[in-house]
């Protein structure tokens, strides 16, 4: 390689909106690169020029997109198809030029964190601790079972035709590879003390593990490491092997692109700093140029090619941004400089007492150690997170599974704590419901778990805030109200407590910043801007309306002049009065009138189709009735009606149906037989009601005052009572929304409002 120009940018391709999980290259067509993200998104970049750009964007996965891959040719997708592991659990696969999956496989019950690819066959890796071999039409092979935590890692280490002489490689976090034919493993490999995160194949005897632990590790076949490489400061997520195969790419958690050769395990033959904290996935191009995706959202090609890297000015560009974010000797955290730290040395001096705690510099690592007096020790408590320009995508791992906060939560004395695992984009109160039901604790806790997550964790955290320099905080238990010392480092905020979150893996700990705010807002509401549906594709529209309008009655076919005016009507800079031709499409057969009640909701989203819409006599009976006739025609009539309610014009109309709306609404969503609630777009029906409903409630909401006439109040409490009666779930959720102290308003009122409120009151102590 030292004759080589040392890699380069090549390009940077924006377009995720968070974290880019996993890329990869492979070819449709021509070769290309697919990225996968947090933001529910697949994306297919094709080259062009000396950099890419986005052709496709792949939606429909339920969740964040954790792994990607590229399928062969098939009688299927003649072009190849592109496939997507996804956080609910499912594999989609994309033709490549369509937005919408084309087929799901189902099996996996958790996150499938890792894909891979061989002609007639898709393996896969997932949370729930299997992997999975599929032929390439969905059909399912096998599951291999044995590992004892999430299966993050997968390759084939031999792949011919016949499925019964399949030879797999698997890594998990339990720490251990296997070795698998059929649905048994015949070799183990043990050595990682962490989390194996990535698996490259060198070829037929030998293949790469990655770990949490910073090492590589180079086996053969029989079990036996011959080589461990170091460089990593911090996680690895991914390697991947050059087309030479006798070199080979890295990348973590330490903000690093390293590239190595087999046969020099003392040191990195180039290290690629990029200005992100996390650098979750690697691939490989046939030229050699390495694709990475960054917890920035970003995809970047580095190369060792004069003639492809980047000009100067954006080299110097990435330069400067680098140098904004990179990991040196300058790193300061919270005030505090690593430089200035104390090395691994210091550990060998006694602590004064015990609990005390000391940061230890250790390369680019930080990390806290306490002292023990009983074992006479310093033990390590985790890496300090909190570092200028630290990314929010730093995970902790529980049960295999990544988290923002892992706490440890003592439901009462002389039992050990229980583990309760929180992400950021979770709703607090879903995952108070989830800890309550696994740990078998009573409903009525569901309150205290929820505020203490909100004040313990990112989701009641202020921005602003002073800072303090004070090194200790109170942690308070949400069961036991006791409390802990939890050392805190430097410049903290002063409503910034730390938390200490146990990795169940290695039994060490990281600093994990929390919020303690005086008192949480709800994030989620009021809501005050209506949804709407605004994704579409034009084109195929149109020539979905065009090939159905060939196979009617001739009675009513159009002219493609009608077609086209028909459709002008969903742009909002469109001069066309009304919706033309409606009432003839209203006449098609059923299963042939959903691309033309699609371009009815693309068109009730502007004010003067929308005023048309709600104005025309008898129209909205007429779609509601439609609307029982298919999934996709319920679908989009539904979407319709959703619509309606953002435009002043149609507000009164809507508030006018609103019993006929709601229950054909109720009608379709409890009497529905099978062939509805099974069909593949019923889900996108109850997306579209429930979208009803919040647009009905933000109408309201933004137009009425609480109730003041005595019968109305008094209705009202009533109703509120019937629900809590009998129901501790319900008791719970009322003090969870503070209910009570709305009621006490009303406690002091003369006659059957206060003396209703009083009974409430007494139903929720």
């Amino acid at each position: 390689m030292s004759s080589k120009m040392p890699y380069k940018l090549r390009c940077s391709m924006a377009g995720h909106s968070k974290d880019v999980r996993s890329v990869t290259v492979g070819e449709l067509m021509e070769e290309c690169v697919v990225s996968g993200s947090r933001d529910k998104t697949a994306k297919l970049w094709l080259p062009e020029g000396l950099g890419f750009v986005c052709d496709q964007t792949y939606i429909g996965n339920e969740g964040y997109v954790s792994s990607v891959a590229i399928g062969g040719t098939s009688d299927n997708f003649p072009g190849g198809c592109v496939i997507t592991g996804c956080q609910d659990g499912k594999i989609r696969v994309y033709n490549p030029g369509s937005v919408n999956p084309t087929s799901t496989f189902t099996g996996h019950s958790d996150t499938v964190c890792a894909l891979i690819t061989r002609p007639g066959f898709l393996l896969s890796g997932s949370w729930d601790k299997t992997a999975r071999l599929w032929q390439s039409d969905g059909a399912p092979i096998v599951t291999l079972s044995g590992h004892a935590a999430a299966v993050w890692a997968i390759e084939f280490l031999h792949c011919p035709n016949s499925a019964s002489e399949v030879l797999i490689l698997t890594g998990s976090a339990d720490k251990t590879i296997k070795l698998w034919k059929g649905d048994s493993p015949f070799q183990s490999f043990k050595g990682h003390t962490d989390c194996v995160r990535a698996l490259a194949v060198c070829d037929s005897n030998r293949f790469l593990s990655a770990a949490n632990d910073a090492t590589i590790r180079l086996w053969i076949t029989s079990g036996d490491c011959i080589a461990t490489f170091y460089g990593h400061t911090n996680y690895i997520y991914g390697l991947c092997m050059m087309p030479d195969r006798n070199v080979f790419v890295s990348c973590g958690e330490d903000r690093s692109l390293r590239i190595w050769k087999l046969d020099v395990f003392d040191e990195c033959q180039q290290t690629v700093f990029l200005p992100a904290q996390s650098v979750w996935s690697v691939s490989v191009m046939r030229n050699g140029d390495i694709v990475t995706g960054s917890s920035d959202g970003l995809v970047r090609i580095f190369t060792q090619s004069p003639e492809r890297a980047a000009n100067a000015e954006v080299l110097q560009a990435f330069e400067q941004e680098l140098a904004q974010t990179s990991l040196n000797a300058q790193l300061e955290l919270g005030g505090i400089k690593a430089s200035d730290l104390p090395g691994p040395e210091s550990l060998f001096e006694p602590g004064t007492r015990e609990g005390q705690t000391k940061m230890v510099r250790n390369g680019e690592t930080v990390s806290c150690y306490s002292w023990s007096s009983g074992d006479s020790e310093w033990t390590k408590v985790g890496d300090v997170v909190g570092a200028a320009g630290q990314s929010e995508a730093t995970k902790n791992l529980y049960e295999g599974k990544e988290y923002d906060y892992v706490f440890s939560v003592d439901i009462e004395e002389g039992k050990p704590p229980l583990k309760l695992p929180y992400n950021t984009s979770e709703d607090p109160w879903l995952a108070a419901q989830k800890f309550i039901h696994k740990n078998d604790l009573s409903q009525y806790h569901l309150d205290t778990v929820a505020n203490f997550i909100i004040q313990n964790s990112k989701s009641g955290t202020s921005d602003g805030a002073s800072q303090t320099s004070n090194m200790s905080n109170t942690y308070v238990d949400p069961f036991t109200g006791g409390s802990r010392y939890v050392p805190s480092s430097g410049n903290v905020p002063s409503n910034i407590a730390m938390n200490v979150a146990e990795d169940p893996f290695t039994g060490s700990g990281r600093y994990i910043p929390v919020g303690q705010p005086k008192k949480p807002e709800p994030s989620l509401f009021p809501v005050k801007d209506f949804l709407c549906f605004d994704q579409a594709k034009i084109e195929a529209i149109t020539s979905k309306l065009r090939e159905f309008n060939e196979k009617v009655d001739p009675s009513l076919q159009l002219s493609d002049a009608d077609l086209l005016s028909f459709v002008q009507s969903a742009d909002p800079k469109s001069t066309i009065q009304g919706i033309p031709h409606l009432e003839t499409f209203l006449r098609w057969p059923s299963d042939m009138m959903f691309p033309a009640l699609d371009i009815l909701r693309l068109a009730s989203r502007h004010p003067h189709m929308n005023r048309f819409l709600s104005e025309k006599e008898g129209l909205l009976d007429v779609l509601l009735a439609v609307g029982r006739s298919t999934v996709p025609n319920c679908m989009m009539i539904f979407r319709t009606i959703a619509h309606l309610s953002m435009h002043k014009s149609a507000q009164q109309t809507l508030m006018d149906h609103r019993e006929a709306i709601f229950a054909s609404v109720l009608s379709v969503m409890t009497e529905s037989d099978l062939s509805f609630t099974k069909h593949s777009q019923w889900k996108h029906v109850e997306v579209a009601v429930s979208t009803i409903i919040l647009n009905f409630s933000i109408l309201i909401h933004s137009t009425a005052s609480f109730a003041t006439e005595e019968e109305a109040l008094f209705r009202t409490l009533v109703a509120v009572g019937t629900l809590l009666a009998d129901d501790n779930d319900a008791v719970a959720i009322a003090h969870s929304i503070e209910l009570k102290s709305k009621i006490d308003y009303f406690q002091n009122v003369s006659g059957k409002v206060g003396e209703c409120s009083k009974q409430i009151l007494l139903l929720l102590k």
